[in-house]
């Protein structure tokens, strides 16, 4: 388990680097684009059709496991605060696995969707300058796939007695506790 925890930091670190890298590149061509446009009559090719078709969904996607894995995702816990610490752990480790499931369907169909965008070669065409499209298609299935990893691991960190919210024994330690005792 700590193995495939450490291909999981070092994948999700990665994709979350290349995900802030294109936030980077994004910024510098919009903001190339803006100033050509206005000083030169010259925009920058193909700016929208990057924005829109590689830097969003890369931005989006790449970074999702990454921010499971340091457990900053949108929570809302106006109910659950309210619970019992041993309620809130069950809760917890139960929904790891409805998040997994419903992330393995994500990327089953993120992956089909994928695969057909690539078979067909899709491409866009913008001043005349033909893009292709379908690469950046992948990073769909990327982000969630390991997202469903991540959950699948914390699901079973659960059953095995961790606890990766509010002050438990987290995934990494747990991990440590399985190499451990192997």
């Amino acid at each position: 388990m700590r193995a495939v925890l450490r291909i999981i930091d070092a994948a999700t670190l990665v994709m979350s680097w290349i995900a802030a890298l294109a936030v980077v590149v994004m910024m510098v061509q919009v903001t190339a684009d803006v100033v050509m446009k206005n000083l030169f009559n010259a925009p920058v090719p193909a700016t929208l059709t990057l924005v829109a078709n590689y830097y969003m969904p890369i931005i989006t996607f790449l970074p999702l496991a990454f921010v499971e894995r340091i457990e900053k995702h949108v929570s809302v816990e106006v109910l659950t605060a309210t619970f019992p610490g041993r309620t809130q752990k069950h809760l917890y480790g139960w929904i790891f696995l409805v998040c997994m499931i419903v992330c393995g369907f994500l990327t089953y169909a993120v992956w089909i969707e994928a695969v057909s965008k690539y078979n067909a070669g899709t491409f866009e065409i913008e001043r005349g300058q033909k893009i292709i499209t379908w690469p950046v298609r992948f990073s769909a299935p990327l982000g969630y796939g390991f997202l469903t990893l991540l959950f699948a691991l914390k699901f079973v960190a659960y059953l095995f007695g961790a606890h990766t919210r509010d002050g438990g024994q987290s995934l990494r330690a747990f991990s440590e506790e399985i190499g451990e005792a192997q």
